[in-house]
């Protein structure tokens, strides 16, 4: 024998005690991790090598009812706000409303002097008398010519001139006629009033000021109280949810209940600057409990969509702008790319790449195991249909 050559038994002795603390360091280091989606066990795959088996909770691919919220913030406004201003130029006379009042149609909101429109009304009366007195006057005398003419005393190019005289006359009485209703227009305009019940939301002139059409001065701006309405911005994303008669719910800071209604309207439009496109509620009003320009959450419960398929919300993972999910065939984690439609709390619908009865990995098994992984079902904890 060789110095420093080792054999017989002792070689395999120091081999032996090598495995067994390999051994023993492993079953150590399997100890110390507990968790559910990482416990392992060894499952013979072929004679002599071991693989890696981690148990998974699951669920299977269902068929259900499914509804989306749509929240967005949002404000409550006037129904119609009218910036009301003068038709005619001239002195304000009276204000007869001040801020914060309420009037109802046809109620009088303020005055022009009307001093000067009722002179021209009367000049107007006035014209409108002499052109009927010139027309009658013609009349007469076609008349009187006319029986001349049968005697053969007047000849028929005088006949003619009357009968041209009172046609001239004629459009002129029609023309005093419209003057003086154009007159009477104007001292109607004086006074302007009220086109609808609401409230006086700004005065912004007082008597004595000289009103002007071009540029028009505004005297009072009204707003229609009694009914208001809820305007909400929704993301194009959600283009296709929200419809006419939705249900949708209000709540406005200050008040405690909130506030039930209406989809009432949907813009066609989607601007191009926010990518949103405008809902509007109608919103009763009648104690004049809320203000136009509040602030509200808004909360629209689409109607909800039935016999679609169903997958857990915790299943689905985004990476890299694709969905998908891990679905568990042949004892292995699948990663399958789905399409996703609606989504709730708990549940998301499935457009494409599933089929009803599929087992799909949930929890943190869904975000944690890697694709082509073995696993192994477990059951997962019962969830709140959609």
């Amino acid at each position: 024998m060789t110095a420093g050559h080792v054999t017989g038994p002792g070689i395999h002795s120091h081999r032996a005690a090598l495995v067994l603390l390999v051994a023993a360091t492993g079953l150590f280091a399997h100890g110390c991790d507990r968790s559910a989606a990482s416990r392992v066990a060894p499952v013979p795959a072929t004679p002599g090598v071991a693989v890696a088996v981690v148990d998974v909770p699951a669920e299977r691919v269902r068929r259900g009812a499914i509804s989306e919220r749509v929240s967005a913030p949002g404000s409550i406004v006037a129904l119609r706000e009218s910036h009301i201003g003068v038709e005619i130029n001239g002195r304000v006379l009276h204000v007869f409303v001040s801020e914060g009042d309420r009037v109802n149609a046809g109620d009088p909101l303020f005055q022009i002097d009307p001093t000067s429109y009722e002179m021209a009304l009367r000049q107007a009366e006035a014209g409108l008398d002499v052109a009927c007195a010139e027309r009658r006057q013609i009349e007469m005398d076609l008349g009187r010519a006319r029986s001349l003419r049968r005697q053969d005393v007047v000849a028929q190019q005088d006949l003619d001139r009357l009968t041209t005289q009172l046609a001239v006359a004629q459009a002129r009485e029609r023309q005093a006629d419209e003057t003086l209703a154009l007159a009477r227009h104007y001292v109607e305009r004086t006074l302007v009033r009220a086109p609808y019940d609401g409230s006086v939301a700004k005065r912004l002139v007082d008597e004595g000021t000289t009103a002007l059409v071009q540029p028009q001065t505004v005297v009072v701006v009204l707003q229609e109280t009694g009914t208001l309405e809820a305007q909400a911005a929704i993301p194009e994303s959600q283009l296709a949810l929200v419809q006419l008669g939705d249900p949708a719910v209000l709540r406005v800071e200050g008040i405690a209940n909130p506030i039930e209604t209406r989809v009432s309207g949907v813009n066609d439009t989607i601007d191009p600057a926010t990518r949103t496109y405008l809902v509007t509620m109608r919103v009763p009003n009648p104690d004049r409990g809320l203000k136009a320009g509040v602030f509200a959450l808004v909360e629209i419960m689409p109607k909800a969509k039935s016999d679609v398929l169903l997958v857990s919300s915790e299943a689905i993972r985004t990476e890299d702008g694709r969905t998908r999910v891990l679905v568990v065939r042949d004892g292995k984690a699948v990663a399958v790319p789905i399409e996703v439609g609606l989504t709730s709390e708990g549940a998301a619908e499935v457009l494409r790449g599933l089929d009803e009865g599929e087992e799909i990995v949930v929890g943190q098994a869904a975000r944690s195991i890697a694709p082509g992984m073995s696993v192994r079902v477990v059951a997962a904890p019962a969830r709140p249909p959609a």
